[in-house]
């Protein structure tokens, strides 16, 4: 009876309530889009971070991540080989590659720049990230490959060198002593990223453990692991080694900032979803608290024949979640029907690309939205509707038979 009374409400002042109803659809759905660009941008920079060059999971000797030195290297120990390979047969690890690097001045016909000098296997690093395509001269390292290198586009215009050039690379090995060689550029990274495009070396890891002296050891493990998996891997792998031996960095334990910078603007959103919030209750509220103005008389009435106060004020909430539930439909239509097309054909942000690139932004963005963000955010406009009922509520809850039955 509730539930008919409400609807018969409702539908006597239709043209009001369809504006409620497309109100509250409004601002849902441009929620959800909002979300969809948002985790659409934020899931892209984390991704790119991951699979460029970063992997999500680095092991490390312990504390080599803060101050990195080829004395605190690894070996491939019965330890670590055991941690690997129970987290690879968990099927939990998509790839990984075994990596060393260092600091080295480099030097071209009359120009020296500090780089660091990252000794990759081509075979595995293939797999494991997407440095590779990065590269827009000539090539990346190939397996049998001598003393080649690949620099970042703003190491080789700053050297003064190009494709088929020597580069000289001066550093330490392993014993302090100098160590110097010559390696041929064959291919140039544009990624747009600051810290590879103008601070990186990419040489064959073999070569590199030659030259340092380090021939069997290791700076890195570099792991590919899908999201969902990522927290659990983390947790094997750390339960697996000695901490005073290793260190187990998940790519925000490395890279803060951007995990940061991700949260903070996902705070902003919620600010947002607080005003949009605003809006429909107060919308909602006006539309309910109309409709029982318009009836007071009505409502004198039912009281004075028995009619309880708790029955019309469960009317008022019915009422206003009817409204509410027609508007979150709407609104989730329209919402992830944008997103569904934006992520197909995505957002061309092509003339920002010189100031996106160095956050791991590609030029097209693609809308995706996390569960949690829509529900979250469907379910806070459904309780705005029903907390908008909380005054009417109180206005039913003050009527007074005979006054009501002579209000005009």
């Amino acid at each position: 009876m509730i539930l008919s009374l409400a609807w018969r409400n409702i539908a006597r002042s239709w043209q009001r309530s369809l504006v409620t109803v497309a109100a509250v659809a409004t601002g849902l759905s441009a929620l959800i889009f909002l979300w969809g660009f948002n985790d659409g941008v934020h899931n892209t920079m984390m991704r790119n971070l991951q699979q460029v060059i970063v992997g999500s999971v680095q092991i490390h000797h312990a504390d080599f991540f803060k101050k990195s030195s080829l004395s605190r290297h690894m070996k491939q120990t019965p330890e670590l080989m055991k941690a690997l390979s129970k987290a690879q047969n968990s099927g939990q690890i998509k790839a990984l590659s075994w990596r060393l690097d260092s600091f080295a001045l480099a030097a071209g016909d009359d120009v020296s720049e500090g780089l660091v000098l990252l000794g990759m296997d081509a075979k595995t690093e293939a797999k494991t990230t997407r440095i590779a395509e990065k590269v827009d001269q000539g090539r990346f390292l190939q397996a049998g490959d001598g003393a080649v290198c690949v620099l970042g586009a703003t190491a080789a215009r700053n050297l003064g060198v190009s494709l088929g050039d020597d580069v000289i690379f001066l550093t330490q090995d392993r014993f302090g002593a100098l160590a110097a060689d010559k390696f041929k550029l064959i291919g140039i990274i544009s990624s747009g990223e600051m810290g590879i495009d103008r601070g990186l070396a990419i040489v064959p890891l073999d070569v590199l453990q030659t030259m340092l002296e380090m021939q069997g050891r290791y700076t890195r493990v570099v792991l590919q692991i899908a999201p969902e998996n990522l927290e659990s891997v983390t947790a094997l792998l750390r339960a697996s080694l000695n901490h005073k031996d290793y260190e187990v960095l998940r790519w925000y334990d490395m890279y803060p900032m951007m995990k940061q910078w991700v949260d903070l603007e996902n705070a902003f959103y919620y600010i947002f979803l607080g005003v949009v919030l605003l809006i429909v209750a107060a919308g909602i509220m006006n539309t309910v608290l109309m409709s029982m103005l318009e009836r007071v008389r009505e409502f004198g009435v039912m009281i004075a024949l028995g009619c309880s106060r708790r029955v019309l004020a469960s009317m008022v909430i019915v009422e206003s979640m009817i409204l509410g539930a027609l508007g979150v439909l709407l609104g989730l239509f329209v919402g992830l029907t944008l997103v569904a097309w934006f992520h197909a054909v995505g957002i061309d942000l092509s003339a920002q690309m010189d100031t996106i690139a160095r956050f791991y932004v590609d030029p097209i963005v693609y809308t995706e939205i996390d569960a949690n963000h829509l529900w979250q955010t469907a379910g806070s406009v459904m309780a705005a509707a029903i907390v908008a009922a909380f005054v009417p509520i109180w206005r039913v809850a003050k009527l007074q038979p005979v006054e009501a039955i002579q209000h005009v």
